[in-house]
């Protein structure tokens, strides 16, 4: 079979540890590659036609089907995901909270159209995945309507909810939804940390109240305050029969409000091997995913965008900063904002940072979340707080890697 096929932008072709590979960094996909695979795959990189036989046609397809060629169909500007802030206010006042705003509870929210437009503009750009937040969504009482309206135009919506509202209200969305996210802070009815007290009564109601009756997902932000908990926050969850994840409470480290809240990387390892022993999530590290994934760079400002709830256009919900707005919904199209050529998030990859572009692991971690760069060194192309510990659960997965691929080299 002859074919003129090229490799895709987000493909790399490296090397680890005499482990040849080659990834797609838009999907995550690795690919192993023998002798004859590495003679492939450069031959593809290298002419401008080549012949693929019988021995190479697995690995011919595998390429294929896992979306490494170019295509000559469709748009490569497209936006996978974002949140969608539909309120700035809320009936809590939980520290660290990522999109708080002053005088919140003041301001007023877009009219429904707006919001149906920002959809349109989401759909326009191919995105299949939303996360509505805020606030707190359930304040707006056509949060039905929002989520019907989002699905009709074939996209998947998840909410992320506080879980102090009543079940009526949940009930109307649950239709329209994928998964209903609820934060939770306690790990039972007496505990609190970062949010007000006397609320987990009423959230571990919500979750009772609405178990089977969609996917409910626990959302447990991890601190200095609760790490000591977080077999409780498993239980808690398994009782509850919903899935869940932790989340690190991130903020600036020049902040003081929260200098006994953030983690320290000694605290961090820790969390690292609870998690890795338990085979659980955390958002935002090497970790979300257990094993490993090929990637150069988060998705921030790319392949996620944040839109807060007056339509500025942001990186990620975790970036929620004036300087980094990349413009307003409702004075460009969001293709404009984001392949813009003032968007910084653009065409950064982990080649482009410091620290991280000689690092062997780079492919594996793609430099970490670009949140956590920024608050705390101030740049987005500086390594990530999380680097050592990072490197460190890489570095064990592809140590198993390597045992796996020895004792497959044994058994031929």
């Amino acid at each position: 079979m002859l074919t003129n096929n090229k490799f895709y932008d987000e493909v790399v072709h490296f090397e680890v540890d005499g482990i040849r590979m080659i990834g797609n960094c838009k999907t995550g996909a690795l690919i192993g590659l023998d002798n004859q695979g590495e003679c492939l795959v450069k031959e593809i990189e290298t002419s401008d036609e080549i012949y693929v036989d019988e021995k190479n046609r697995e690995l011919y397809n595998a390429l294929e089907q896992g979306s490494y060629f170019k295509t000559d169909t469709g748009s490569e500007k497209t936006i996978p995901a974002a949140y969608v802030h539909v309120t700035d206010q809320c009936n809590l006042h939980c520290l660290g909270c990522y999109s708080y705003v002053e005088d919140r509870n003041s301001k007023k929210d877009l009219p429904t159209e707006k919001i149906y437009y920002i959809l349109e503009q989401l759909h326009n750009s191919q995105t299949k995945t939303i996360v509505i937040s805020g606030g707190e969504p359930f304040y707006r009482n056509d949060l039905a309507d929002i989520c019907k309206y989002a699905k009709s135009l074939g996209i998947n919506t998840r909410i992320i909810s506080n879980g102090t509202f009543s079940l009526e209200k949940y009930l109307e969305v649950i239709p329209h939804i994928t998964e209903l996210d609820i934060s939770v802070d306690g790990y039972n009815e007496e505990t609190s940390f970062i949010r007000d007290k006397g609320i987990m009564p009423k959230v571990l109601k919500t979750l009772m109240e609405l178990k089977g009756k969609v996917p409910l997902h626990m959302i447990v932000t991890l601190h200095k305050k609760n790490i000591e908990f977080m077999q409780q926050y498993q239980l808690l969850a398994r009782e509850l029969g919903v899935t869940f994840n932790f989340s690190l409470l991130t903020a600036s480290n020049d902040n003081k409000v929260f200098k006994d809240y953030l983690l320290d990387k000694e605290e961090f390892m820790a969390v690292q091997e609870y998690l890795k022993r338990e085979n659980i999530p955390i958002m935002d590290t090497a970790f979300e995913t257990i094993g490993l994934q090929c990637k150069n760079r988060c998705g921030a400002g790319k392949n996620l965008v944040s839109i807060a709830a007056d339509g500025t256009v942001y990186p990620c919900h975790m970036l929620h900063i004036p300087q980094l707005s990349l413009g307003n919904i409702f004075e460009m199209s969001l293709e404009e904002i984001v392949y813009n050529v003032n968007n910084q998030f653009l065409n950064i990859n982990v080649d482009l940072m410091n620290g991280c572009n000689s690092c062997k692991y780079k492919y594996f971690c793609g430099g970490g979340c670009r949140a956590r760069s920024y608050l705390s060194t101030g740049s987005i192309y500086e390594r990530c707080d999380l680097c050592e510990t990072n490197y460190k659960f890489i570095e064990d997965n592809f140590n198993d890697l390597k045992k796996l691929c020895a004792n497959l080299a044994q058994a031929q």
